[in-house]
Order: C-alpha cells, then sequence, then structure tokens
C-alpha cells in the first residue's frame, strides 16, 4: 500500500528504512498507513518521515481500542488546514455509517462558517458558487484521506462507527463539546446539565414528541432534532390555504439570512411575494427549490433524480401564460420543469435569455407548445449549458428549433 500511495519518493536515500518502521507503528491499520502514505507522497526529505515516525510514536502508551483512536487522531492531527479539521469533526453528529447528502452537509459547514471566505456581507454574484466549490475541495480531501467514505447511495458520504468514536473524544479534548445522540430511540431529550454544556447537539431520528419551553444553553451553537410528528392543519378550502401560505411566505421573505429555501407555492402571486423580498436580494447565497402550481407533493421528486449539480430547482405545475416573476426566477435556475402548462405555444416565450444556467429542463403533458425555440428572433448562442431535454407526453410539439422565415 506504502509504495503504491508514495510512488518513486520511497527509492529516494533513507526513506524506506523510516518508512518501513512508519508501517510497523501504524500497526498495519489501513486508515493511518494510507493517510501517511498520501501526506508524503511527494516529500523526498527523509526529515518529513522521520518527524512523521515521531508524532505516531507518542501515542504508544494506549492500548487496545484507545491505540486505535490515537493513531486516528494522529491522522486528524496531519489534516492540513483548521476547516479540513472541524468539517471532519462535525461528521460526528450523525450516526455511523448515516447517508449524509452532499448538498445538504455543504450547507450545514457553509452556515457555521466552517468554508473559508464564505461570507454572506460579499456581494460579489460568485461568491456562492466559489463557496460551494471549496466545500467540495475539502469534502474530496477528507475521502482522498479515508476520514470519509463515499457512500453507495448516490450523492452521499458517511464516516464509520470507529471514525465517528474518535471524532467525539477528539471534539472534547480541544473544547468543542458534542451532545451527539442520534437514533437512540429517546423520547425525552437528555438531561438539563448536558444540554447546559454542549455547544452542538444533535438528537435526530429519535421519537421525540416534544420540546421543552426553555432551555438553559447559551453556548449553544447549533442544534439538531426533529419531532416524532409536526403537523399544521388548516381549513380545506382553497380561499383559506391561500391566505395562510400568504402569511407564511411573507415571514419566510423576510429572513435576510436565508441559505436554502425548499417552498411549494400554491400560484404565482405568492412566490411573487418571496421574489420581491429582502431575501431575494441575496439570491447569489441562496440556494432554492421551487414548486408553484396546483400539484400533489411528490412535484418535487421529479426533478431530484437527475445526476447533475441543479442547486437551483423550479417546478411549474397546472398553471397558465407567461409570468415575468416565473421568467425572473429561470435566471437562477438550473433545473425547470414546466407540467400541464397552458397559454405557452413555446419554450422561449419564457425569455430564452433568462436560461442561460439551465442545466436540464423537462417539458411534461403541455398540449399547447408546438416549438421549443423560436428561432426567428435569436442573434446569439442559446442554451448552451443545457445537458439533458426531457419531453414527455407533448403531442402538438412539431419542432425543437423553428425558421418562419
Amino acid at each position: 500500500m506504502v509504495k503504491e500511495k508514495v510512488g518513486r519518493s520511497i527509492h529516494f536515500p533513507g526513506i524506506k528504512p523510516v518508512a518501513e518502521l512508519v508501517v510497523r507503528e501504524c500497526g498495519g491499520l489501513p486508515l493511518p498507513i494510507d493517510n501517511v502514505a498520501r501526506t508524503f507522497r511527494k516529500g523526498r526529505n527523509v526529515s518529513l518521515w522521520r518527524d512523521a515516525l515521531n508524532n505516531l510514536r507518542r501515542w504508544e502508551n494506549t492500548q487496545g481500542m484507545d491505540e486505535v483512536l490515537e493513531f486516528l487522531r494522529f491522522c486528524y492531527d496531519n489534516l492540513d488546514s483548521d476547516a479540513k479539521k472541524v468539517c471532519f469533526l462535525y461528521g460526528a453528529l450523525y450516526l455511523e455509517e448515516y447517508d449524509n447528502y452532499i448538498d445538504y452537509l455543504l450547507e450545514c459547514w457553509r452556515a457555521e462558517g466552517f468554508i473559508p471566505d464564505a461570507d454572506e456581507s460579499i456581494h460579489d454574484k460568485n461568491a456562492f458558487r466559489d463557496a460551494r466549490d471549496k466545500g467540495h475541495a475539502i469534502l474530496d480531501d477528507l475521502i482522498n484521506v479515508s476520514m470519509l467514505e463515499s457512500s453507495e447511495k448516490r450523492k452521499c458520504v458517511k464516516m464509520n462507527k470507529v471514525l465517528r468514536d474518535m471524532t467525539l473524544k477528539i471534539s472534547s479534548q480541544i473544547g468543542s463539546k458534542f451532545l451527539a445522540k442520534p437514533c437512540e430511540g429517546l423520547e425525552e431529550l437528555p438531561n438539563h446539565e448536558e444540554w447546559k454544556q454542549a455547544n452542538r447537539i444533535s438528537s435526530m431520528d429519535n421519537e421525540l414528541c416534544n420540546l421543552p419551553e426553555a432551555l438553559d444553553c447559551c453556548d449553544l451553537l447549533m442544534l439538531f432534532v426533529s419531532l416524532e410528528e409536526f403537523s399544521v392543519i388548516i381549513d380545506s378550502s382553497k380561499q383559506s390555504r391561500d391566505k395562510i401560505v400568504e402569511a407564511v411566505t411573507t415571514e419566510v421573505a423576510s429572513l435576510e439570512k436565508l441559505t436554502s429555501l425548499q417552498f411549494c407555492f400554491p400560484k404565482v402571486d405568492c412566490l411573487e411575494i418571496f421574489v420581491t423580498s429582502p431575501a431575494w436580494k441575496k439570491v447569489s447565497c441562496l440556494t432554492f427549490q421551487f414548486a408553484v402550481g396546483d400539484h400533489a407533493s411528490t412535484c418535487f421528486q421529479i426533478l431530484k433524480s437527475f445526476d447533475y449539480p441543479s442547486y437551483n430547482r423550479q417546478t411549474l405545475v397546472n398553471s397558465e401564460g407567461v409570468n415575468l416573476v416565473i421568467s425572473k426566477v429561470l435566471m437562477e435556475t438550473h433545473a425547470f420543469a414546466l407540467i400541464n402548462h397552458k397559454g405557452a405555444s413555446r419554450l422561449s416565450d419564457f425569455g430564452i435569455e433568462n436560461m442561460d444556467n439551465m442545466l436540464v429542463c423537462l417539458l411534461e403533458r403541455c398540449d399547447e407548445i408546438e416549438t421549443n425555440i423560436n428561432g426567428d428572433v435569436i442573434t446569439k448562442g442559446v442554451l448552451e449549458c443545457l445537458e439533458e431535454l426531457l419531453i414527455n407526453n407533448v403531442h402538438k410539439l412539431e419542432s425543437i428549433w423553428q425558421i418562419l422565415r
């Protein structure tokens, strides 16, 4: 394994004997061996190898599982940035072997301020994209040194039990106090003293039915908790429902630090409330999944199955006509679905200039669509980012690109 990871550097003078001692100190454990080898694959200085050997020998006085954990602590100490260390420790808040969606994990890292330069005060339209790119780079590095694992479930990563135990131990040693009790069958929250001392709490996937009215946890920075059931019961009449949705939309629109939103808008007027709000003004720092129109709750799944980095999704269902609000949101949309829509004969009616960022487009049961693009008014390249166009049950469709002149 060492020869494979280190490459030709292993043959430089003095390195091979020290490398053999390093392997011996690793006790045959694949993770420390892999980590050390990857770290020094370009290292031709024998001093670096001797320093690594000395660092490993610091943990010789431990036995059994403690020995394994301390070897893994060496791997943690060897991470080359504080950002990578804190992002790695964050994994302890989830259950071991838990399939964590990458997009969700990056959102959490960003919200916590772990990703360098992910500053909401920066008004550069590329700041959000750059922050995600940095998050992906950190994630790839952690996977490459075997601190996190790629899951068999697409777009997910996970952490094994041994590594999770180590992260909890390290977090307590460095003063970052985690109270991590996910999926333990809890019906009530842990005792008050545990809450009071923790600065990050995870009690996801338990059987909690309520939360206490007040909690004394002044050091708390993050709380993950899921109740067994949360319901909002409203009158079944459409008029009453729309009024409540409008009120909720107005409240959500006031959240100026919002970074991610999934919302079903029953009509375009509700979407307009949000798009004209302070939250939308920072759209470069926002990811969204919007569904607009009278639709079933499953509509969000339509675009989630595509293997694209389509962070922003918009689905328009059972609607009519072309609205400027929809076109405005399209400018920030990566995946767009038009389903059972009336009052538009072309996709380009929504403004082909608004689709420069579109990666995926789905047209389904749009009986009035005859062509996608009116080529007569096009003077430059269009849909240059489009990777997949899906058309289903569009019976009047005659062409993708129409030129009449």
